[in-house]
C-alpha cells in the first residue's frame, strides 16, 4: 500500500539495510511504506535515520542479546518465542522498535515534511508525532525485555 501525496515519486525501491550478526537485516521499503515516509524525502536520508534507529536499539538492546547468545541463540530469528503470522513476536517486536524510532527521527529533523491543509490528517503533523513513535518503540523495547509498560523514577 501507498500513499498518495500529489507527488509522482515512488518508495525506495526494496534494499536489504544490512544489521549486525544477531539483529535482523531489515528492508527501506517496508519502513518507507509502512510508516509513511514521505515520498518526496531522499532515499539516502532515509535510510540514515533507519541506520540510526538500527544503532540505537541495537545498543539498547545489548544486554538482551548478551544473555541470548550466552544461551546458544545466534540470532533473535532463533530464540524460542511464540509466532504470529509465521515470524516469531521478538522479530516483530524489534521491527517495530527500530521502525518507531528511526519515524520518531524524522518527525524530529523534518517537522513540517507531512503538513498538509488544516482539513486533511492533522494527526500526521500533530506535535506529540515525535513523542508517540518514540514510545512506541519504547513499549515495545520494554515488551521484548518482558517487562511492564509503568515506569516509576524516585522523586
Amino acid at each position: 500500500m501507498t500513499t498518495f501525496s500529489g507527488k509522482h515519486k515512488a518508495p525506495p525501491e526494496s534494499t536489504t539495510i544490512e544489521n549486525q550478526p544477531f539483529w535482523p537485516d531489515l528492508d527501506l521499503h517496508e519502513f518507507s511504506v509502512n510508516y509513511r515516509v514521505p515520498n518526496e524525502m531522499n532515499t539516502g536520508t532515509t535510510k540514515e535515520h533507519l541506520v540510526q534507529a538500527m544503532t540505537d536499539i541495537n545498543l539498547r538492546l545489548s544486554m538482551f542479546r548478551f544473555e541470548l547468545e550466552s544461551l546458544g541463540d545466534l540470532n533473535l530469528e532463533d530464540v524460542p518465542a511464540e509466532h504470529i503470522a509465521g515470524e516469531s513476536i521478538l522479530m516483530v517486536l524489534y521491527r517495530r522498535a527500530v521502525f518507531c524510532r528511526a519515524k520518531a527521527s524524522i518527525c524530529r529533523d523534518y517537522p513540517t515534511i507531512d503538513r498538509r491543509e488544516p482539513a486533511d490528517n492533522q494527526a500526521k503533523s500533530a506535535p506529540e508525532t515525535e513523542t508517540t513513535y518514540l514510545r512506541f518503540a519504547d513499549e515495545a523495547i520494554r515488551q521484548m525485555l518482558n517487562e511492564t509498560d509503568i515506569t516509576v523514577e524516585l522523586i
